[in-house]
């Protein structure tokens, strides 16, 4: 079954298969991707965890779900990492990598080559941490489209190593630092991950590869697609031609919600010129002690509307009702795409998508959070200048009393998530995803 045959005008359909990590952060940002897919008339299926098989459903993708023995969730992912006592930094990077990222491929790579031979898709699309999916593109010899949910973790000459949070360098100097600091995280922290990922393909029948394990998802892919503008992400002289900006895959918007009693709040907040603060802490790293309950606090005595979500918690075990400040309103969830745009500040943990979101809608961002891939979503909100990074993923009252303040008094952080969002209002994600999804499986054939 082909996909596009470019001689006779003719249009077939393809069969498609993705596969992404079983955590919020990258099913949401292919939702839309599958829809669009499905609505073009492809045969659009999906292997991911179990919990996300209603948001899956809805796109009108069939759900190949994973069995218990390899099923994960936002939740299993947070008590893994609470279990480990994990550290920010690289030291976090290395456990996630090594436990997220590679133990669990052999398992996933079964299932989802049982899902091909029943599939037989023409392209195999995959975000860019399901490294399973790619390997079993490259065994069966079809071609496969990737998609990131982070900031480019791909080496080159002109940046530091991912984990690190150095802004970038060309310079000749600059150069020389990058290239030492690499040598030092690929030959000596990480070497030992990049044995183990190695012995992973082995395993699979597939035979090692000498690029950095972190680069294998664009070395294998057809098409990489970058998930945001040039303008959010490190300039690399060294790019390879498969990768390609394609502006932000933002989640589909959100229906079926029921405002809060208190939602004209935040309308007339606005027209009375008093700001509205957006605070989150996130859906993995939820421990509201290490920003959601200084930012409170910071802000409790404010001539402000602070809105803030739990990221799932109970808001009344977080903070109860009869202690919190008159300008707080704290939720378990409030949809983003309506909240933003009425926001002035965003003050978030550091998660990629909301950081995304914020930036299409102009708002400028405050941004404490170091876990997972924070450290480098954090430096990469300072190096455009939408915002400040707090530097830390266990924020203090002080400390984010001053980034809030900071970013409110100083325009040139309104100005410049503004110029972001008309960047970013440039590129059409979804299209652009599913014209390199229809192209490649076109031309595989």
């Amino acid at each position: 079954m082909g996909l596009i045959d470019t001689y006779s005008g003719g249009i077939t359909v393809a069969r498609i298969l993705i596969g992404t990590m079983p955590t919020t952060g990258h099913v949401r940002p292919g939702l839309d991707i599958a829809r669009a897919l499905v609505t073009a008339g492809h045969d659009v299926f999906w292997y991911t965890g179990s919990r996300y098989g209603d948001m899956v459903r809805e796109t009108g993708a069939t759900l190949l779900p994973m069995s218990a023995a390899v099923d994960l969730d936002d939740d299993t992912v947070q008590q893994m990492g609470i279990s480990a006592a994990l550290k920010p930094g690289l030291s976090t990077l290395k456990w996630g990598l090594l436990n997220l990222y590679i133990k669990p491929v052999p398992g996933w790579f079964a299932e989802m080559d049982e899902a091909a031979k029943m599939v037989q898709p023409d392209v195999i699309v995959a975000d860019h941490a399901f490294i399973a999916g790619v390997f079993l593109a490259e065994k069966r010899g079809i071609p496969s489209v990737t998609f990131s949910t982070t900031p480019l973790a791909l080496s080159s000459v002109d940046t530091a190593p991912f984990g690190m949070g150095i802004p970038p360098s060309a310079s000749r100097v600059g150069q020389a630092r990058n290239r030492a600091l690499t040598a030092s995280v690929q030959h000596v922290t990480l070497a030992s991950t990049q044995r183990d990922a190695n012995l992973m393909r082995q395993s699979l029948g597939l035979p090692p590869l000498s690029r950095f394990f972190l680069d294998w998802g664009v070395e294998l892919a057809t098409r990489y697609l970058v998930a945001t503008i040039p303008e959010f992400e490190y300039p690399r002289s060294d790019l390879p031609t498969s990768v390609e900006y394609i502006g932000a895959l933002i989640p589909p918007p959100t229906t079926g919600w029921t405002p809060p009693a208190w939602w004209p709040d935040v309308a007339a907040t606005r027209e009375s010129g008093r700001p509205v603060i957006v605070v989150t802490q996130g859906s993995i790293a939820r421990e509201p002690r290490k920003l959601l309950l200084p930012a409170i606090a910071a802000l409790a005595n404010e001539d402000m509307l602070v809105v803030a979500t739990t990221g799932g918690p109970d808001p009344e075990l977080v903070l109860p009702r009869s202690q919190r400040p008159a300008n707080l309103r704290l939720e378990r969830f409030v949809p983003f795409d309506r909240l933003l745009p009425q926001a002035d500040v965003f003050l978030t943990n550091g998660g990629y998508g909301g950081v995304q979101l914020a930036l299409t809608t102009g708002v400028p961002l405050v941004v404490a959070g170091l876990t997972e891939d924070k450290t480098e979503v954090s430096a990469r909100v300072a190096w455009s200048g939408a915002g400040i990074s707090l530097g830390t993923d266990d924020a203090s009252v002080k400390q984010v009393s001053h980034g809030v303040r900071t970013v409110l008094a100083d325009p040139r952080y309104w100005y410049r998530a503004r110029e972001l969002a008309q960047s970013y209002a440039r590129f059409s994600a979804t299209d652009l995803a599913v014209e390199a999804i229809t192209t490649v499986a076109a031309a595989g054939r």
